[in-house]
């Protein structure tokens, strides 16, 4: 059975032997995941319980960062992650390696059928359900700022520093975006360069290295109501993550909110910054990690030809709607 155009045709066989590399029982059932962009996810029932099987890494460290990450917050924080997490790098069952990793439970509101019988009201406790989780897993800190790689046995520092490497970063995308089509302009680049010349300054002000995932955002976490109360009941796929400035992760879930329902993007980002010390220049910062957000969007989908916003809109445009936060909403 073909479960995604990544992972391609799979039988039961070549499951039932990863299973059993780690002791999980005798397949049941299996389940295409109908969400995400890359299809690396496969449900798995055994009569051990519910897993999920992820394959064909992206890079060779994908799977070890994922893994020291979970491991991190399964260890110092309260975070639901999938822990364990059972990487096997051999290829002699798939043709690539895997890694199987318990399913959370709870509600996937990237799924339209679970929002069908939410209310507003819902909806602003699991905006502040997810500011108050990313609080949690933001008590994960490191000695200095850095990420994963290979070839490096720990996590390797920023060179020369976490304010260079986002600049390098935004920079990077612009000239990757640049190259596949005319949709990135000279004005969206001189936009972006006078943005950064007028804020950069906000990026060198003091910050504890702390664990930031990037990529926090609806489609990565599970809700759920437990004794009247919504919570965030797990969250997953931490390719992305490093240890840096966590104010960074305030952006994607922000921009995910906006999308549908303004106030509570701003619900999301109150309730954080209401229980979090905030240092000086946040506003200046969050224009810059808006800006860093909507490039690795914009950079993937010049890249891939899938867009799901108005084609003609310029990126300067795309990211101006969000750059300047509105005090009106601001301390709600």
């Amino acid at each position: 059975m073909q479960y995604s155009e990544r992972l391609g045709s799979i039988n039961n066989a070549q499951f039932q032997k990863a299973l059993d590399k780690f002791n999980l029982g005798l397949l049941t059932k299996t389940e295409k995941i109908l969400f995400g962009n890359f299809g690396q996810n496969i449900f798995l029932t055994t009569t051990k319980g519910n897993f999920v099987l992820r394959g064909k890494p992206h890079y060779s460290w994908q799977f070890k960062n994922e893994k020291l990450m979970v491991d991190l917050l399964h260890e110092k924080t309260n975070t639901k992650v999938p822990h364990p997490y059972l990487i096997d790098e051999n290829t002699d069952i798939f043709g690539w390696s895997y890694v199987i990793m318990p399913r959370l439970g709870g509600r996937q509101l990237i799924d339209k059928n679970e929002q069908k019988n939410l209310t507003l009201k819902d909806w602003k406790e699991i905006a502040s359900a997810y500011a108050i989780n990313l609080i949690e897993m933001h008590k994960l800190t490191y000695k200095y700022s850095g990420k994963y790689t290979d070839n490096y046995i720990g996590i390797k520092p920023f060179s020369p520093s976490f304010s260079s490497w986002i600049i390098q970063s935004i920079n990077i995308l612009l000239d990757k975006s640049s190259s596949y089509n005319k949709k990135t302009t000279e004005q969206d680049k001189k936009w972006i360069t006078e943005l950064l010349n007028h804020r950069k300054e906000a990026l060198e002000e003091p910050f504890k290295p702390t664990f930031t995932m990037q990529d926090y955002q609806i489609t990565n976490t599970l809700v759920d109501k437990v004794d009247g109360q919504w919570i965030v009941t797990g969250v997953f796929d931490f390719m992305e993550s490093y240890f840096g400035d966590c104010e960074v992760d305030l952006s994607r879930m922000f921009l995910k909110l906006h999308e549908n329902d303004k106030e509570l993007a701003y619900i999301f980002l109150n309730t954080y910054l209401r229980r979090k010390k905030i240092r000086r220049g946040f506003s200046d910062r969050f224009a810059i990690y808006i800006v860093l957000d909507r490039l690795l969007v914009w950079e993937w989908a010049q890249r891939t030809g899938k867009l799901w916003w108005d084609p003609d809109m310029s990126l300067s445009d795309w990211c101006k709607r969000y750059t300047k936060l509105d005090k009106n909403y601001l301390g709600l």
